[in-house]
């Protein structure tokens, strides 16, 4: 399936988490509330699919091949550069965004 659309939304900073993306796979399926944290150490991003709690985690959506995994994020984190960094000036911290 192709990534066609990505839609990031920018939090405040809380715990790491900075925003939240959107995505479309082709023509037929949009998948939303994919979070996005930024590493432990400041490099770089990683995701978290939505998860639904009843006794245990369970993944509401998730990647089924490390394929699949890999194009997801690099489109989601390619968008994240352009939208972070865009938005980014003097008076702010690239990892302190104020939404």
């Amino acid at each position: 399936m192709r990534i066609k659309n990505v839609i990031i939304r920018p939090v405040t900073l809380n715990n790491g988490l900075i925003g939240f993306a959107s995505i479309t796979l082709g023509d037929d399926m949009a998948l939303n509330s994919i979070a996005i944290y930024r590493k432990f150490d400041g490099n770089g991003y990683r995701l978290v699919y939505p998860t639904k709690s009843q006794m245990k985690m369970k993944y509401i959506f998730h990647p089924l091949t490390h394929q699949m995994s890999k194009e997801i994020e690099q489109a989601i984190f390619e968008e994240c550069k352009n939208v972070f960094e865009k938005n980014c000036n003097d008076r702010y911290d690239k990892t302190d965004l104020r939404y």
